[in-house]
């Protein structure tokens, strides 16, 4: 279920049973929209947490350790003044909205007893935290709502806070069974939302699937419907998680869920039960988020790579234009030398010269042909020779730092696409974790991921720890054979676990990992070889085409020029097999 009306009651119940009279030490602020007050009561610590972001909006008790950044923004600054010291006094939902409102006792500047309120609207994109004094005076507004944004409701500093606008819904808890029967007019989860505050469409299925299903009448949809209501009116809660089939938490409530029994019974699904609301919460929303981070991380990384790739695409373009252009350089040669030859035979600053050029004729002959040449004026004929002989010498010079620079992009280009192969490929944390060091170590993206690490809790592996392990399979003869996952793991199982005698795989002139067949002193079939080429073959820019083209040879073969970047050999005495790789490869 969505963080709905039901689940906001019940984890406000929690906050008030579990930290009424405790103090505030720490008020947090670890990004935009996430608040965090460190609390203590009795010798123990509570940690409040407030999230009033679109994705994922809540308000609960928590174990999340936040990191605390070095520059607090203005509102933590102002919370820090007005809440460090202050004893909760209690926490309540206003009607059945979601809104729960944290009142506090504190001490003002003089020094007098007062209050201060702290109001969480958790209501999606909406969401908000806001800070009011006793008479609920804005003191300040962690997302501030002018006219700009809402000619409704506007939430200002110095402005008199007022509740969100009815939406002309009925309460549930205020409901009663006659009054239900006369609303409700078909068994439906749309109608329930439809006419209820606070109920979120997961709710209402569940209360639904309680009744019986769509087919049950209204009488029995109106028990399932108190029964719901019940156990929030007297604080029964049942804190439940379920688990997909991908393993990630999907459904959460704080009451009992029924409607995936049969999935759960059958081995689906998983549903676990939490001591505390906020333990449902933390199990739920952490697991998704770190889910998110580490899915933004790899975007960061791939949009990191694309720029590179399109820059080198650019560049390379540009220097073969440039390189093109210096095949005039005979011409500027041949030019200068035909004027310093006849230079005898004209005056000084002419506009054109025409000369005779003696061509070969391929014969042992020459032929005679008429040049006309044009010249710079203001110039003389020895100073248009000599401007000529310096395009030439610059041209000649550019060609050969051009073609160098054209041969270093190229190879970078190759190593950046070889890159992104392999980050279509990860299959966990610890893979991302493993390019972002390799790029880092190459020079690229310096500071940027380890400070993404950092924020997220995530280590940062030194520069030069030992790669991960590499994919592991067993050919039909039975030898093993290892496919690195990254370049970092490509040179660990080519130069560092393969013995000279390995066989090495690699698909042919396109971006793939390194294979390597281990062969332990006996020699592989033909079947072994081909499976190991389709590994090769699986694990590249190649997947899914039926006929691949996989150079393969012996490692003693393959080399790593002095200086190369990671993944990158040469090799020389190879075969290429043809192979498919639309298969699933080897177990």
């Amino acid at each position: 279920m969505g963080f709905d009306a039901f689940m906001l009651r019940a984890a406000v119940w929690e906050i008030d049973n579990t930290l009424s009279g405790a103090r505030v030490e720490k008020v947090l602020q670890p990004s935009k929209d996430e608040i965090f007050l460190v609390t203590h009561k009795e010798g123990t610590h509570f940690r409040l947490h407030i999230n009033a972001g679109a994705s994922a909006p809540r308000i609960g008790i928590t174990k999340e350790a936040p990191e605390n950044p070095k520059v607090p923004p203005m509102f933590c600054m102002l919370l820090r003044k007005h809440l460090t010291g202050a004893k909760l006094i209690k926490a309540e939902q206003k009607g059945f909205e979601r809104v729960a409102e944290l009142e506090f006792e504190t001490y003002d500047e003089m020094g007098f007893l007062t209050v201060r309120r702290l109001i969480c609207e958790v209501m999606g994109r909406y969401s908000n935290a806001v800070l009011c004094d006793a008479e609920y005076k804005i003191l300040n507004v962690l997302r501030p709502v002018d006219f700009t944004t809402s000619s409704k409701r506007q939430l200002l500093p110095q402005m008199t806070y007022e509740y969100p606008p009815s939406q002309g819904k009925r309460n549930p808890l205020t409901e009663t069974p006659e009054e239900f029967i006369a609303c409700v007019e078909e068994v439906s989860a749309g109608a329930l939302t439809q006419r209820y505050e606070g109920l979120s469409p997961m709710t209402s299925d569940e209360i639904v699937y309680r009744a019986g299903g769509e087919t049950a009448g209204t009488e029995r949809l109106c028990k399932a419907f108190f029964s719901f209501v019940g156990d929030s009116l007297e604080n029964k809660y049942d804190p439940t998680l379920i688990i997909g089939a991908d393993g990630q938490p999907f459904e959460f409530s704080p009451f009992e869920i029924t409607r995936f029994d049969s999935c759960v019974s059958s081995g689906i699904y998983k549903k676990i039960k939490k001591a505390t609301l906020g333990e449902l919460t933390d199990a739920f929303f952490a697991e998704r988020e770190r889910a998110n981070r580490e899915k933004q991380r790899a975007r960061d990384t791939e949009r990191l790579l694309k720029n590179v790739e399109n820059r080198l695409v650019k560049k390379l373009e540009l220097q073969k234009k440039e390189l093109k252009d210096t095949e005039k350089k005979s011409e500027y040669k041949h030019k200068a030398d035909l004027i310093t030859a006849n230079i005898y035979r004209f005056r000084d600053k002419a506009d054109t010269v025409s000369v005779i050029d003696y061509e070969d004729d391929g014969e042992g002959g020459y032929t005679e042909k008429e040049v006309v040449i044009k010249l710079e004026r203001g110039l003389t004929l020895a100073q248009n020779a000599q401007k000529l002989y310096k395009k030439y010498n610059k041209a000649k010079n550019a060609e050969t730092e051009i073609m160098a620079q054209i041969e270093k992009g190229s190879a970078e280009l190759e190593y950046i696409r070889s890159v992104r192969d392999a980050l279509q490929r990860i299959s966990c944390q610890a893979d991302l974790e493993e390019i972002q060091r390799e790029l880092r170590e190459a020079g690229y993206d310096k500071g940027h991921n380890k400070e993404k690490a950092v924020k997220s809790n995530v280590r940062v592996q030194p520069k030069n720890a030992r790669p991960g392990n590499p994919d592991k399979y067993v050919t039909s003869g039975g030898f093993t054979v290892f496919v690195g996952k990254n370049n970092l793991q490509n040179d660990y199982i080519t130069f560092k676990l393969a013995s000279k005698s390995d066989f090495w795989f690699h698909v042919k002139n396109r971006p793939g990992s390194h294979t390597v067949l281990v062969c332990e002193g006996r020699e592989p079939s033909t079947l072994d070889l081909t499976e190991a080429a389709e590994l090769a073959a699986l694990n590249s820019r190649a997947a899914g085409e039926d006929r691949v083209e996989v150079d393969y040879t012996r490692i003693r073969n393959v080399k790593k020029p002095a200086g190369a970047r990671p993944g990158y050999v040469i090799y020389e005495g190879y075969n290429t097999a043809l192979v498919s790789a639309k298969g699933k490869g080897i177990g």
